[in-house]
């Protein structure tokens, strides 16, 4: 058996070397090179592979690692809270394809999609929004390393990090998932927390993995990974290469019942990195960190409304003018409009994003507690191209061959380009019952734009300087507060110039443990975001655009009932007095974007249990609850009579039910996850709730083989996870019943 097993290994490595190098792009030729920037520390402590997070004792809850004890959670920037860690040992076994599949089983965090991976840049419906607690403003680090850029924001109001700018899967070490602002040093701007993923690093001794999958709609996926070090071991350096690819999905249409295709969401994502550390001894160290990410995705707006389609091809939507054979009028208020985006998926509209983030730190000191003394340079590269068949957007399909031809030679063409350098030196000290965390970021981001209209630019520099100090009153209760000082400076975009701001802003957060099993805490921290030239391009002349300002607050608990059995608790608030909402309508030849002054409250509930049954057999239960209201402050009406507030809100499902059944033991590895969306507002969504199954098996077939199996959505589930109120119920439906089967073989 095992000699089959030994030919198998030599077909499949041969096969998969092939693979990897005609599929391979060459990445390191791609234009300009960018990287990641400090407003925090990564978590010095991850593990160094995934043999050594395999012997952590915790409990796996279908994609999340709670702690059987919350103090074991080595980030030492931490300051009490609710956190949930992802570790290597958990993604080899679900086997996820992107950070996006690990994070989205996460209590609390929230994935919203068109139902696609392409989008538009600056349009924050028709792209992937992560949201933590309700709350889309995320830190996001790469290693340590803040990726947004204070020029732009590529998704509008919510998510600042498009998901396809991130590390492949297979360079990922581990995800620390931290919900509220977390910490001083995180920035003022942390509303909704952190997400904080550390890459591979490098291993005592050498070792590859290659990994192939292939699945429904022509979805493969394969990678490449090697870790090792030199002979003494204080050089140590990991590298990966992967490429993603499939075709167009298939969804079930909560009009007709079919399984219909998705018109233009393929796509292709290459992802390569390397990571090269020099130890020299245990408190020195330089390290390098350079990732690059390619994505090639095409988008079709929504899907269409099957109700209407006879208007739509008989050319009967709005009234037509006779001599330039255009709709007159049409815009969302009517029946079947979305239909008219059928023309953006047969034409090709997509959007190429091109990342390269580079960083060197040198850490000089560190203390007992593993908080470090270091110096960091950074930048970031990221560039979207972005073709968009916009122009015969209110042509009547019985007159669109005259159109046909023009239209598909001459998309718009839109180029968008986000830069960021800079440095930052961060100061940590352990005084007696004080761990003191102290530092200063400089950054300055950069945006410019090239349309056939013309072309923009705009830079901004931020100043952060941050000051925390965890303070143990005793051994069961610690006290973090924190300050702020936030400097943003002036600049231009366009014609609108745009003020210097700043702020001092405080933070508090406590922890109090009642004895070893039971835990609480809370914070109060105040978060600040000023305007950018973008937004105030866009103002109103009658609605001048204000600081974002406001207060977050979280409480919880956690409690080990047994050894067996833990529970978890967090409510958190965050209440704006003042937010930015983005959105655009088309004003009869183009679309238009506006921004304007929102009021905005939001409530989120989390709940979280888990119970091992024996050795093998575990079960996960989480609940997550938000209530958001997003109005307009002064603009009322747009120039259309459309009301904006039916814009800005991106309706989501309240409720998210989630239960995993899992069996651990031996060679096998299975989660069988069921999961629930409800509270939706049938206005706008195609049922009041979903009802997801999925099943993720892995089989170890001997210690460097194994096989597994994904399945999502088995019940072929009509849903979706956003929706907007101009386009009606189904108009961004999620993918139906797929599967991936794979091998991974490591050596």
């Amino acid at each position: 058996m095992y000699k089959r097993i030994k030919k198998n290994k030599e077909k499949f490595l041969a096969f998969a070397v092939s693979c990897m190098v005609l599929g391979m792009p060459q990445a390191f030729a791609a234009e300009n090179t960018g990287g990641g920037i400090s407003g925090a520390e990564e978590n010095v402590n991850a593990p160094i592979d995934s043999q050594e997070a395999a012997s952590a004792k915790d409990y796996d809850l279908g994609g999340t690692v709670i702690s059987a004890d919350r103090r074991k959670i080595k980030n030492p920037y931490t300051t009490g809270g609710d956190v949930n860690v992802i570790t290597r040992t958990d993604i080899e076994k679900h086997n996820y394809s992107t950070i996006q599949d690990a994070l989205k089983n996460v209590p609390g965090v929230r994935i919203s999609t068109p139902g696609y991976r392409g989008g538009e840049y600056g349009y924050e419906a028709f792209n992937t929004e992560f949201t933590i607690n309700g709350e889309g403003s995320i830190v996001v680090l790469v290693d340590g390393s803040r990726i947004d850029n204070d020029a732009n924001a590529f998704a509008g109001n919510k998510s600042r990090v498009n998901l396809s700018t991130l590390p492949g899967i297979d360079n990922v070490e581990q995800i620390e998932v931290i919900k509220g602002s977390g910490a001083a040093i995180y920035g003022a701007d942390a509303a909704g927390g952190v997400i904080s993923i550390t890459t591979r690093r490098g291993t005592s001794k050498p070792r590859t993995t290659l990994n192939l999958s292939t699945g429904s709609w022509g979805h493969h996926r394969y990678a490449l990974t090697h870790t090792g070090s030199e002979d003494e071991g204080t050089i140590k350096y990991a590298l990966s290469v992967s490429r993603e690819m499939s075709g167009d999905t298939k969804y079930k249409d909560v009009y007709t019942g079919k399984s219909e295709r998705f018109n233009n969401t393929h796509y292709k994502s290459d992802n390569a990195a390397f990571n090269i550390r020099k130890d020299f001894d245990a408190t020195h160290s330089l390290s390098l960190n350079y990732y690059y990410a390619n994505e090639m995705a095409y988008y079709p707006i929504t899907a269409p409304d099957y109700r209407n389609m006879e208007s739509f091809y008989n050319g009967t939507m709005a009234p037509v003018d006779p001599v330039k054979h255009r709709y007159i009028g049409l815009n969302s208020r009517i029946p079947g409009y979305r239909n008219i985006f059928l023309y953006d998926a047969w034409l090709g509209s997509h959007d190429e994003t091109l990342t390269n983030n580079v960083s060197l730190k040198y850490v000089f000191d560190k203390t007992d507690e593993g908080a470090e003394s270091f110096v960091r340079v950074f930048r970031n590269y990221t560039r979207y191209n972005m073709a968009d068949y916009a122009g015969i957007w209110n042509v009547p399909y019985p007159y669109i061959s005259d159109f046909w031809e023009n239209a598909k030679a001459n998309p718009g063409i839109h180029k968008d380009v986000e830069q960021s350098t800079g440095a930052s030196v961060q100061l940590a000290k352990h005084i007696d019952r004080h761990s003191l965390t102290g530092g200063i970021d400089y950054r300055k981001s950069e945006y410019e734009g090239w349309t056939s209209r013309g072309t923009s630019d705009t830079s901004r520099t931020l100043w952060d300087l941050y000051l925390q100090d965890k303070i143990r009153l005793s051994d069961k209760f610690a006290l973090t507060p924190g300050l702020i000082y936030t400097h943003y400076g002036s600049g231009k975009y366009k014609k609108t110039n745009f003020e210097s701001s700043q702020k001092l802003s405080f933070s508090l957060y406590g922890s109090y443990d009642f004895d070893k099993q039971s835990n609480a805490y809370f914070s109060a921290v105040q978060i600040f975001k000023p305007v950018t030239g973008l937004d105030r391009s866009r103002q109103f002349a009658s609605d001048v655009l204000q600081d974002e300002k406001g207060w977050s607050y979280t409480l919880g608990a956690s409690r080990h009932f047994t050894e067996r059995d833990t529970a978890e608790i967090n409510y958190g608030v965050t209440d704006m007095s003042n937010a930015i909402g983005r959105y655009s309508i088309h004003d009869g030849s183009d679309w238009v974007r506006y921004s304007v002054n929102a009021k905005r409250k939001k409530q989120a509930l989390n709940l979280a249990y888990t119970h091992r049954f024996d050795k093998a057999w575990s079960l996960g239960l989480s609940y997550s609850w938000v209530n958001e209201t997003f109005s307009t402050k002064n603009v009322r009406r747009n120039p259309d009579g459309t009301n904006p507030d039916d814009f800005i809100n991106a309706y989501r499902p309240r409720n998210i039910y989630r239960t995993h059944l899992m069996y651990d033991r031996d060679r096998w590895f299975a989660d069988l996850s069921y999961t629930v969306y409800s509270g939706n507002d049938t206005r706008f969504f195609s049922d009041s709730h979903f009802d997801l199954l999925d099943l993720s098996v892995n089989y170890r077939v001997a210690e460097d083989w194994q096989l597994y199996l994904n399945v999502y959505n088995i019940l072929n589930t009509t849903y979706e996870t956003r929706a907007l109120a101009v386009y009606g119920p189904g108009a961004l439906p999620e993918a139906g019943r797929s599967f991936m089967l794979g091998a991974k073989y490591t050596f």
